[in-house]
């Protein structure tokens, strides 16, 4: 009784649910509404809202063609219970025409509209009466009724008539996976009734807790996959617990040429602490991209070697910002007797060797690497900690990588700003530490909202501030013209065009895209900081830790194109020094929400604020980039919602109490269902 043939539909319409990963009764009963109607409230003419559904009980008065060139236009006359006039239209139908019996009486419902003087209801959908019918279902009509999405030519009402129908089968398809505790504790709907009241409710009431089960199932399969993933990795390993020397980190904290702030003391607290726990430490730690956070890494770093004589291994994205962070630590840990290398790709083969061979001899302190270069051949002598930059770049199976090296502490960091709320439902497995205090002598960046001629206007400023020995970044969304986005300048034409309207400079103008190789991208980066380019015309491949202090200004071409956290993040690449900065976003459009949104860059320096905005304009997949897209359609009100968030974490935890070996439980079936299981494992 699962196979879609029991539909009684035709195979074109099964071929096309196949292709949207319908296989089943049962995928088509996990094809949820995407909204809802309440034709339980009749209208009458006078009620009606125009340019919307509305149902109305009318009486059939008279039915005719109306000439059309083409098409037969059948218009049909009819009453409400006021006697107020109404019409109904079909083009080509007389079959549905034919249907619909003069003084009859039916129940309407469709989108009402004003045409020709008369008050019209095109193709809409119709069912007789109570009083003219005993035997009807009334599935579609006097109801809240269900909006499926349509997909490839099936129309939402064919969806809800076929659900209608399948109903039943709800009980033999789905069982219940949940204890009768957790239930009650927290207040869910069985699974039956959850299935039932998601496609066809009884009440708005019960079609609310039907919803509240399906996020409050697919936020705890997050939970469950984290907790246990987190489990798994710690359960290899058993770190021995040993007293803090933290004499250790007051020696190098002497040795800074600088002072840390309060909130990177304090995460460096917390990181050293978690490193002398009996289990590997699992944190992400999130910072605003003025925070230097590198320093706590590399203090954890230094600690870990001096107090375990262990290896630690940093991870960066991109070659140029792993290069970077070499020459910035080496100043640091070199006069610290630390020895600290790069593993790249621009390597020669027998420098590549020669690290690998002092790597697994444990002469290599610290190593420098990027993700893409990861390789089975790299081995440790006692790697102890793992540190990732920017982790929404890296995927689970890097992270995973790790584990071959007896599974060494993992410290994730993340210049994106995420919102607590969604660091609670998708980071169940992390410890949390966050850098949140702006360095002192730093002036706020100016942010400014332009157009393209009030940019061009700012070229003697400009030319003024280059004078000064500043520098200026131009930033553009895409590397070539596209057709599809015509308004958005690629970089290769800006790059033409500010060569040509800075022309007395125009050599010390260079471009910087995602496709220049490594050694290319090196060598403009070297001459961006001697001075022999002033103005850099870039990608967004300036996003990701790019250091260079003269840069005080950024033009961000189309700046609609980007979200809050990217614009966040590409503003505060010209935060590097005591220097006055600005930022102009460029944009054509002057629509109400891209200008609330870009409106907000002007406002606030505040990264959870623009993140809680960013939330509310994108999917949280989006902002999260290595979880799944499914999580995608979850709405807003559940992700902001702490109290909620924290019963899924509860519940999760509970269940694994209560199940402590869950993943290998044979009886597993009777408690999670094979969906939820797979996507867990």
């Amino acid at each position: 009784m699962n196979e879609l043939k029991t539909l009684k539909t035709t195979a074109r319409y099964i071929n096309i649910l196949n292709k949207s990963w319908i296989h089943s009764v049962k995928d088509l009963l996990q094809h949820f509404p995407r909204d809802y109607e309440n034709r339980e409230d009749i209208k009458t003419v006078k009620t009606l809202a125009l340019e919307q559904n509305n149902s109305i009980k009318i009486k059939i008065i008279e039915k005719k063609i109306l000439p059309r060139w083409s098409k037969k236009l059948y218009e049909i006359a009819t009453q409400d219970r006021n006697w107020d006039s109404v019409y109904i239209t079909f083009f080509n139908t007389y079959y549905q025409v034919s249907k619909l019996e003069i003084d009859k009486r039916y129940r309407i419902t469709g989108k009402a509209t004003f045409k020709y003087g008369k008050i019209i209801f095109s193709h809409p959908e119709y069912t007789p009466t109570e009083e003219e019918t005993k035997d009807i279902s009334n599935y579609n009509i006097g109801r809240i009724y269900p909006i499926y999405s349509e997909i490839q030519g099936i129309k939402p009402w064919r969806f809800a008539k076929k659900i209608w129908l399948t109903l039943p089968n709800i009980p033999a398809l789905f069982e219940e996976y949940l204890p009768d505790e957790l239930l009650k504790k927290f207040m869910l709907l069985n699974i039956t009734d959850t299935f039932t009241n998601i496609h066809f409710p009884d009440t708005i009431k019960n079609k609310d807790k039907a919803i509240h089960r399906i996020f409050f199932d697919r936020l705890l399969r997050v939970q469950l996959h984290s907790i246990i993933n987190k489990n798994k990795y710690q359960e290899w390993f058993t770190n021995i617990q040993s007293e803090i020397d933290r004499t250790i980190i007051q020696h190098i904290i002497k040795k800074l040429p600088f002072k840390l702030t309060y909130a990177q003391k304090k995460t460096t607290k917390e990181i050293i602490e978690n490193i002398h726990q009996d289990k590997p430490m699992i944190r992400l730690l999130q910072w605003d991209v003025w925070s230097w956070k590198t320093i706590v890494a590399i203090l954890s770093a230094y600690h870990i070697h001096k107090q375990f004589g262990a290896q630690s291994v940093f991870l960066a994205p991109l070659e140029v910002l792993a290069t970077q962070h070499y020459y910035n630590l080496a100043k640091l840990l070199l006069p610290l007797w630390l020895r600290i290398e790069i593993l790249k790709w621009s390597l020669s083969k027998a420098e590549k060797a020669k690290i690998k061979s002092d790597l697994i001899q444990g002469k290599i302190h610290i190593l420098i690497w990027t993700h893409a270069i990861l390789q089975d051949d790299v081995k440790f002598k006692n790697l102890k900690l793992a540190i990732i930059d920017e982790q929404h770049k890296f995927g689970v199976k890097q992270r995973a990588f790790f584990k071959q090296f007896w599974n060494p502490h993992l410290l994730q960091m993340s210049a994106t700003p995420i919102p607590r709320s969604m660091a609670l439902a998708f980071f169940g497995e992390f410890d949390i530490s966050i850098i949140d205090e702006m360095p002192a002598g730093r002036k706020p960046i100016h942010t400014k909202i332009v157009s393209e001629k009030e940019r061009i206007k700012l070229k003697p400023w400009i030319y003024d501030k280059i004078k000064q020995w500043q520098k200026v970044f131009i930033v553009t969304p895409l590397i070539e013209e596209s057709e599809k986005l015509e308004n958005v300048k690629s970089a290769l034409t800006e790059y033409e065009n500010i060569k040509n309207l800075y022309s007395d400079i125009s050599d010390q103008i260079w471009l910087l895209h995602w496709k220049i190789k490594p050694k290319e991208k090196t060598i403009i980066m070297d001459n961006f900081k001697t001075w022999r380019i002033k103005i850099l015309v870039s990608t967004t491949v300036i996003e990701v830790g790019i250091d260079i202090p003269e840069a005080t200004i950024i033009i961000i071409k189309n700046a609609e194109r980007f979200w809050l956290s990217q614009l966040h993040q590409l503003r505060w690449r010209i935060w590097r020094s005591s220097i006055q900065s600005y930022c102009f976003l460029e944009t054509k459009v002057r629509s109400w929400d891209t200008y609330k949104r870009l409106k907000a860059m002007e406002n606030t320096n505040d990264w959870f604020k623009l993140a809680e905005l960013d939330l509310q304009y994108r999917w949280a997949w989006e902002i999260l980039w290595v979880r799944q897209s499914w999580e995608a359609d979850i709405p807003l009100s559940i992700l902001t919602d702490i109290e909620f968030l924290k019963q899924i974490q509860s519940a999760a935890q509970r269940l694994l109490e209560e199940f402590p070996n869950l993943d290998k439980l044979p009886e597993l079936k009777q408690y999670i269902n094979k969906k939820l299981w797979n996507l867990i494992v």
